[in-house]
């Protein structure tokens, strides 16, 4: 089974306003070239957009409700190019195969999961091809690792790049109810 592995760095731009502060990962793919993922690349009141571009990837972005600096799967929508991708997922399945998120692009159906309890461990599955990503380090030695098994092409990195840039505590059940808890806060103006 073919097995590629890539690094993507951390980078943070404070140039400006907090608001308009940027964030993301940037590095060399092999020969998809360079990538870059950016969150928020776009701030549309409460809903935030991470973008994922490249030499040789599609363009890719995904806008949720914002939580922190990164889009959250609620009210979560995907884009591949000019393509909206449909993502369905059930919020109270008790497994993380069952919390997936799931989606169809380009013909394929794709399932993004928590591999571990941690919410730095995920990965993109479909038939034949999985790309697991892990985000480790600290400080400005922070990066995410991609790795490919089988025949990974533009388009699966792509997705999970952009995933890297969105903040998905919802596919564990432990990461859900701390979402849920610290949502709640939020609304209930606990915190000002």
């Amino acid at each position: 089974m073919q097995r590629h592995t890539y690094s993507l760095d951390h980078w943070e731009d404070h140039s400006g306003h907090r608001l308009t502060w940027k964030f993301g990962y940037r590095g060399t793919a092999g020969e998809f070239g360079r990538i870059e993922v950016t969150y928020p690349a776009k701030r549309l009141g409460d809903v935030h957009v991470t973008e994922a571009k490249g030499d040789a990837i599609p363009a890719v972005s995904f806008s949720g409700w914002a939580y922190g600096r990164k889009p959250s799967f609620h009210l979560g929508k995907l884009s591949a190019g000019e393509d909206r991708i449909r993502l369905k997922r059930n919020r109270w399945a008790q497994t993380r195969a069952g919390r997936a998120l799931r989606m169809q692009v380009a013909g394929r159906e794709y399932r993004y999961l928590a591999t571990s309890a941690r919410h730095r461990d995920r990965a993109l599955v479909r038939d034949g091809v999985e790309v697991r990503t892990c985000r480790h380090g600290r400080g400005s030695r922070r990066k995410a690792t991609f790795t490919g098994l089988g025949p990974a092409d533009a388009t699966d990195l792509a997705l999970a790049a952009v995933l890297c840039g969105v903040n998905t505590r919802n596919l564990t059940r432990g990461g859900a109810v701390r979402a849920f808890f610290y949502r709640s806060l939020d609304w209930l103006d606990i915190f000002p």
